[in-house]
């Protein structure tokens, strides 16, 4: 049996001489047998606002987000 925990990635990209870093999520499969754990998506360079990202990844895992909807829920994120 397996469970999916969506995880909050930081990203760096290099720009030059300047840095930009950026916040995606990332979708982990945990195999409880063995208790190891596979990314198995991530959406990259969702925004610059960890605080606001972490919020709707608590609320995925919380309602236990199925991974088909994981792109509508960033689609619905960036459009508010």
């Amino acid at each position: 049996m397996s469970d999916i925990t969506y995880g909050v990635v930081e990203e760096r990209y290099a720009m030059g001489t300047k840095i930009r870093i950026s916040y995606g999520i990332s979708a982990f499969d945990t195999d409880e047998k063995d208790d190891m754990s596979t990314i198995v998506a991530s959406v990259h360079d969702i925004t610059d606002d960890r605080e606001s990202l972490t919020g709707l990844v608590k609320r995925c895992n919380m309602l236990k987000l199925s991974l088909v909807h994981l792109n509508e829920v960033v689609e619905d994120f960036l459009s508010v």
